[in-house]
């Protein structure tokens, strides 16, 4: 037995000993390894010692020839997107891009390797190469965003009210022309918006295939979010449309949905060659409006082809564009409107419903249109056809729905009870909008410096617009215009109509108050009828008079009773 026990005692001590030996070992690894490797003295890779890599050193000195160490033991998640992509099926090691024994943040680009990528088939190649990484089209992105800041270095010259002309907390393409006339004429140094494009992506996960066109500029999968950060004086940020930074391309899917695709112009009616796309082309089917066009001072002076202003692959007829989308087109060159309509009463909210043509294009056809619309928030949204659809049944024609008596006109009573109905299946949420558009264009916009500024133009019972007045209606695919009868106007309530005015109507001159009183037997009724809605300033002036007169006679009193 006690020899067992001694036996026992030295295997136990020899364990220690073993054990002890080691652990020193592992204490002072990196040390002892420099004893030889003196050209590893300044070895940095986080907290990792010699034998976390080596780790089968077992003793000193050790073998001659050790074991290839493999990144994937710590690195294990980020060497199998590397084994995945590109670079993992080439054989690209880790220490092609990386240093192993010295780990600092600077490390191999792209570009050392790649430095012949020719990206001979990337359209606008310059702009992308200057603006955007490598990893944004070569690997997935699982963030994206474009940040633009403006420095402003004094209080009082931009505003959130200023820059957010619909207060929707988004600027559109509208309100950045008008943002950027502004500032074209606040700040006439050099330009102070930068743009950064961000893109969160992992460099070891490279795609086989780049991310296609459409992933940015149809489907906005990424950089599908834009904002402006105000800094400076004043500290704001706001949403920006992204597309106004990453233009759309065209689609062959919405293609076929637009004027052109649906008459069937093909792809090679315009594009017979690789070159760019010039007014000849428009003018084979065109001729009529080449003519009325070539004589006009956007023609003459020869700064704009037809498609600075049409989109040959979104063509819409013009009448599925609203007010703000057509103010959208002349605001693109013209982005100081604003500014050089000041002497407008009421201007913004004369731009909220009108386009330039109104005024700019006296021969063109203006009408009335009302549509349906609810809000969300403070944004407007039209009603569009899925949501009647959803209502009245799948393909349904909503113009002979709405027609009941197949007139060809819409009634008070038709559209009421149409109007009613629809309100009800929205919850209350719905009105009538309204707005003064062009229906019949003419492309005579030399009309300048001689403005209709005359209110009455507009303003008055006799008001072109008056003869000319729409419903919208969504059909499948389009709008459709039905004349409206214009008792709708004293027919419906209204507060059913948002924003509307008394467009038909002007304010009383001092000629009507001298009517009044020349008026000979007889004919008041037909001068009150005549008068209209100005019996309204009539009856203010009125009244006005009558205190006027009152308060004179007091202090009249006052002054004779104190005497």
């Amino acid at each position: 037995m006690s020899y067992l026990r001694y036996y026992h005692i030295k295997i136990l001590l020899f364990l220690i000993i073993l054990l002890l030996s080691f652990s020193a070992f592992g204490a002072t690894d990196s040390d002892n390894c420099l004893g030889c490797h003196d050209g590893m003295k300044d070895f940095t890779h986080g907290g990792t010692t010699c034998q976390d890599c080596h780790s089968d050193v077992t003793s000193l000195p050790h073998d001659e020839r050790l074991k290839k160490p493999s990144c994937k033991e710590c690195h294990r998640k980020t060497a199998e997107e590397h084994d995945a992509g590109v670079h993992g099926a080439a054989k690209v090691e880790c220490k092609t891009c990386h240093t192993t024994h010295v780990i600092t943040k600077s490390r191999k680009s792209c570009s050392d390797c790649h430095g012949d990528a020719s990206h001979s088939s990337l359209p606008s190649k310059n702009k992308h190469l200057e603006k955007l990484s490598c990893l944004s089209c070569h690997s997935p992105v699982k963030n994206s965003s474009i940040k633009t800041t403006l420095q402003v270095k004094r209080k009082g010259l931009i505003s959130k009210a200023s820059i957010d002309l619909d207060g929707n907390n988004t600027i559109d393409i509208s309100e950045w022309d008008n943002l950027q006339a502004v500032l074209s004429k606040t700040f006439k140094s050099s330009p102070i918006i930068k743009k950064s494009y961000f893109a969160e992506s992992d460099v070891h996960a490279i795609m086989k295939k780049p991310q296609p066109c459409k992933a940015c500029h149809i489907d906005r999968q990424l950089f599908g979010q834009a904002k402006l950060f105000i800094q400076g004086a004043v500290k704001f940020e706001i949403f920006v449309d992204p597309s106004i930074f990453i233009p759309e391309i065209p689609s062959i899917e919405t293609y076929r949905k637009t004027v052109h695709g649906q008459k069937g112009v093909q792809c090679s009616d315009c594009h017979v060659s690789q070159k760019n796309i010039d007014d000849c082309v428009c003018i084979k089917c065109h001729q009529d409006i080449r003519k009325v066009y070539k004589d006009t001072v956007h023609s003459q002076k020869g700064a704009i082809q037809c498609i600075a202003c049409h989109n040959p692959h979104r063509i819409r007829a013009y009448k599925e564009l609203t007010a703000k989308e057509r103010l959208a087109v002349c605001s693109r060159c013209h982005k100081d409107y604003i500014q050089t309509h000041t002497w407008l009463p009421n201007t913004t909210l004369h731009f909220k419903y009108l386009e330039c043509s109104t005024c700019h294009s006296p021969k063109s056809a203006k009408s009335m249109v009302f549509y349906l619309s609810t809000k969300k928030g403070d944004k407007e949204e039209r009603v569009d056809y899925k949501t009647l659809e959803s209502f009245y049944g799948k393909n349904i024609l909503m113009t002979p729905f709405l027609d009941k008596n197949k007139d060809e006109v819409v009634d008070s009573q038709e559209l009421t009870g149409f109007f009613r109905d629809v309100r009800d299946r929205l919850s209350g949420n719905a009105f009538i909008g309204s707005s003064i558009i062009v229906t019949r264009v003419h492309h005579d916009y030399s009309v300048k410096r001689q403005k209709e500024r005359i209110c009455a133009t507009c303003h008055s019972d006799q008001a072109p617009f008056y003869e000319s007045m729409f419903f919208v209606l969504p059909e499948d695919g389009f709008h459709m215009y039905v004349p409206v009868k214009g008792t709708i106007l004293s027919a419906m309530p209204i507060s059913v109509f948002v924003d509307m005015s008394l467009l038909g109507q002007q304010k009383a001159t001092w000629a009507d108050v001298k009517g009044l009183f020349t008026l000979k037997p007889g004919e008041f009724a037909p001068y009150a009828k005549e008068l209209g809605f100005k019996w309204i300033d009539l009856i203010a002036i009125g009244f006005g008079a009558i205190i006027i007169f009152f308060i004179l006679v007091h202090t009249l009193v006052r002054i004779i009773i104190r005497k």
